[in-house]
């Protein structure tokens, strides 16, 4: 009998999310004045948050519809701001609240996956992981977009895999989505591990059914935001900032600035600034102008990737390093909250172990549950090659960070297994 039950962990789990809820509601009541401060706060997401609130209008400026960002995570902005005013508290409970549900979902995959052990530890890492317990804390939507990402993981490896479980998984992916367009880097993978379980445990007739099921269910989830889009602008989109952040990495400034550490948000701060900003610089726009500026800053990486293509290719493997650096990157310029060197400490400490015991956890996994391992070996290839596309910096590779804690709390198991035997905690291996 193993002294690590799962009923016991879970108890041990719970007073450990309770904790940490508590720890995350005081800190956030200690720096509360710098809230509006910290964060995306200069992306606008504030101000669209505040006119849902205050005008019940998804707008930028009073009376003018805005399809610049997605809209899901300044409509809990506004949830949080409808229930205590406009202030730190209902923000900071939302977040902390999915926070905690985030490490609860991840001890059930870990635990469904391997045993709880390594599901505790999986949570345990979560809940703790610097980055992501200071982000919820602040203006930004990685504790929306993980929670979500997570929860899609969660449904997907349900067995066996049931219609709910398809339709639930397509409506998560549909409000990912509206919140995040990397989402989209799941899908591929996704697709693949549905069409293999359903035509293992069933035909290939179900298997097509099933995939067609999920996408359709996503599809009917975007279905109002992309009509609203539609009537504005003439065209099926979710939002149009996505070109800029393809431009920002592909101009004859990315290069220097990915090598030096600087943050690509300094390209456009130049002055004189690059001729395209000067012609579209960052700002409220009516829709239908907001596509033309899209349709200029897409245009132009494009050239740019046509006409340097060498050096595209080069800078592509560049982005790569960058994203999986154990180097925290970019520098930053305010240093209110802390020094580079601190912050470069932290991330260090705090990411350095999952990329050294992932590896193992991974093969691990491999060998109990390969349908499952390739899943997550899928989706870290095609976020990796997205961002060797458009940015690849750390910051942007820690939403998907959630997957090397799947790997790297089976790693410890099995070495606590290895080295102290006694403990007998592979007992309750699934």
């Amino acid at each position: 009998m193993s002294v690590f039950s799962e009923h016991s962990l879970r108890k041990l789990l719970l007073v450990v999310l309770i904790v940490g809820f508590a720890v995350k509601i005081f800190a956030g009541f200690q720096i509360k004045d710098s809230f509006t401060k910290r964060g995306n706060s200069k992306t606008y997401l504030n101000a669209l948050a505040c006119n849902l609130y205050l005008h019940d209008e998804y707008s930028l400026v009073t009376g003018t519809p805005s399809v610049d960002y997605e809209p899901l995570y300044p409509a809990l902005m506004s949830l949080g701001y409808a229930a205590t005013g406009f202030n730190w508290l209902g923000i900071t409970v939302i977040q902390a609240l999915l926070h905690l549900l985030t490490s609860f979902l991840l001890f059930k995959i870990v635990t469904s996956l391997f045993n709880s052990v390594a599901g505790f530890f999986a949570a345990l890492y979560h809940a703790c992981y610097p980055y992501l317990f200071t982000y919820s804390l602040s203006i930004y939507d990685h504790t929306l977009f993980v929670f979500l990402l997570v929860f899609l993981v969660y449904l997907a490896i349900q067995e066996p895999m049931k219609t709910t479980h398809l339709i639930l998984a397509g409506i998560v992916t549909g409000l990912a989505f509206l919140t995040r367009a990397t989402i989209l880097t799941f899908i591929p993978p996704l697709l693949l591990f549905i069409f293999f379980i359903q035509r293992k445990n069933k035909n290939s007739g179900n298997a097509v059914t099933s995939v067609i099921l999920y996408l359709s269910a996503t599809a009917l989830t975007l279905t109002p935001w992309l009509l609203r889009n539609y009537s504005y602008t003439g065209r099926i989109l979710i939002s149009t900032h996505g070109s800029f952040g393809m431009w920002q990495g592909n101009n004859d400034y990315s290069e220097e600035y990915l090598r030096d550490d600087r943050s690509l948000d300094q390209i456009y701060r130049l002055n004189p600034p690059p001729e395209i900003y000067r012609q579209y610089p960052l700002g409220a726009r009516t829709p239908k102008d907001a596509v033309v500026a899209a349709d200029a800053y897409k245009k132009e990486s494009v050239e740019w990737v046509k006409n340097h293509f060498p050096q595209f290719v080069r800078m592509s493997f560049l982005k790569a390093q960058k994203l999986w650096s154990w180097n925290r990157n970019p520098k930053t310029e305010n240093l209110r909250f802390g020094s580079n060197e601190g912050r470069q400490w932290v991330y260090f400490v705090s990411y350095f172990p999952l990329l050294l015991l992932s590896p193992l956890g991974l093969i691990l996994l491999y060998r109990k549950n390969k349908p499952v391992a390739l899943l997550l070996v899928g989706i870290l290839l095609c976020f990796t090659g997205a961002h060797m596309i458009a940015i690849g910096f750390t910051r942007a590779r820690i939403p998907i960070d959630f997957i090397l804690m799947i790997c790297s709390s089976m790693t410890i198991a099995w070495l606590l297994n290895r080295f102290f035997p006694s403990l007998k905690i592979f007992s309750y291996d699934r």
